[in-house]
């Protein structure tokens, strides 16, 4: 007579399993099509559960301490790890069934047919792969929160006031933005003097690296903590500051995903100082613009309002906001690209998945951004903007 014998795992040794042959799994129940790519450790393919079209929306990450993981940023809460993607490649979006997932995922395993010793081998090396995991994420760990201290310490050693800085004349005079007129400057930024300025060209190995002036803005997570800072290289030509010559003269140091440049709080109640974003008041209404200078721009045509700047495109809609926030206007740039444009349709989605109003703000005033058209309304050739959702 035979005798099976059902071999028990828990839920986090079956997913050590899957992830000791991460990439097996991934091609497996989320196949490559012809457009599918890899880039910065990201796989990028149609997704498994549902009846797309394109790639661009749906990733898999398949390196560092969050391996496994997945997004759809077109479908609202698709995400998960890699034992959620066999779930979402054969029972689809929205129809999860995790025991049919896990029956699956023993089967591709093969852990109802292993013999002792090959159970055994393929134990120990999820158990070297959770490992590995382990001490990558303690890494990371490590790393994010140098960059974090790093940041912080070059905010903290640069000037609070710009009156009369290079940041101040090459936000009035190269990009229209006259902070005097708004009686305050914004407290997130500050003017470091002498920044040191590294870059290394991914495709020659080329080295760029120097000191110059530069605008210091502070990244805060929702809870108001300080996280990371945007720099702006400055120097000085044709007789005006502008953007240094360098390949990237814009930089991120620590975390920003997530997190956003608390610009501008508005006017609070009865014209007295606003609160914070986290404190705000039930029903705030926040605009939220890609980058620095489109951010001033809506900030210098509606001082009332609370701006937020997300430093990329891809973050506008995954920055995270207090619950009290009802609505939230996305300052949107003319982007023909369709990539862009998919882009700004996920931050949509992803802010109304939150139970929030969205709106967009389009430029119809020339140029590709707001601040082209603030400049525009500076020299003379455009008309200004109504400033109307």
């Amino acid at each position: 007579m035979t005798v099976s014998h059902h071999q028990t795992y828990s839920l986090d040794q079956i997913k050590d399993m899957l992830l000791a042959q991460l990439d097996s799994v991934v091609h497996h129940y989320a196949p490559p099509s012809s457009d599918s790519y890899t880039h910065h450790g990201e796989y990028w393919t149609l997704n498994p559960g549902r009846a797309d079209t394109r790639v661009g929306s749906f990733r898999v990450r398949m390196q560092g301490a969050r391996a496994g993981s997945w997004n759809d940023y077109a479908v609202d809460n698709c995400r998960g790890d890699i034992l959620d993607l066999i779930d979402l490649s054969i029972n689809g979006v929205g129809r999860s069934d995790l025991g049919a997932a896990m029956k699956e995922a023993r089967a591709f395993l093969g852990l109802e047919t292993l013999n002792p010793a090959e159970r055994r081998q393929r134990e120990e090396r999820a158990e070297e792969a959770k490992a590995r995991r382990r001490e990558k994420e303690a890494e990371e760990r490590r790393k994010r929160d140098k960059r974090e201290r790093a940041a912080r310490a070059i905010y903290a050693s640069a000037q609070e006031g710009i009156r009369a800085t290079p940041v101040e004349s090459y936000l009035r005079d190269t990009r229209g933005i006259d902070l005097a007129r708004l009686g305050r400057q914004p407290r997130a930024i500050r003017f470091a003097p002498e920044l040191s300025y590294y870059h290394e060209d991914e495709q020659t190995g080329e080295i760029f690296e120097g000191t110059w002036p530069a605008m210091v803005a502070a990244i805060n997570g929702p809870d108001g903590k300080m996280l990371g800072i945007h720099r702006t290289w400055l120097e000085l030509r044709d007789g005006r500051w502008q953007k240094a010559s360098v390949p990237q003269p814009k930089k991120v140091l620590g975390t920003y995903w997530g997190c956003s440049i608390n610009m501008w709080r508005g006017i609070g109640p009865q014209g007295g100082k606003p609160a914070p974003l986290s404190q705000c008041q039930p029903g705030t209404h926040v605009f939220i613009a890609e980058g620095i200078e489109d951010a001033l721009s809506v900030v210098m045509l509606l001082p009332e309002e609370r701006v937020l700047c997300a430093v990329s495109l891809s973050n506008m809609g995954a920055v995270r906001l207090p619950e009290n926030v009802a609505t939230v206007t996305l300052v949107a740039d003319r982007d023909e690209n369709e990539t862009a444009r998919d882009t700004l349709a996920r931050a949509v989605q992803a802010h109304q998945g939150k139970g929030r109003e969205v709106r967009v703000f389009f430029n119809q005033w020339g140029g590709k951004d707001l601040n082209d058209a603030l400049r525009g309304m500076a020299d003379g050739t455009t008309e200004e903007p109504e400033t109307t959702d």
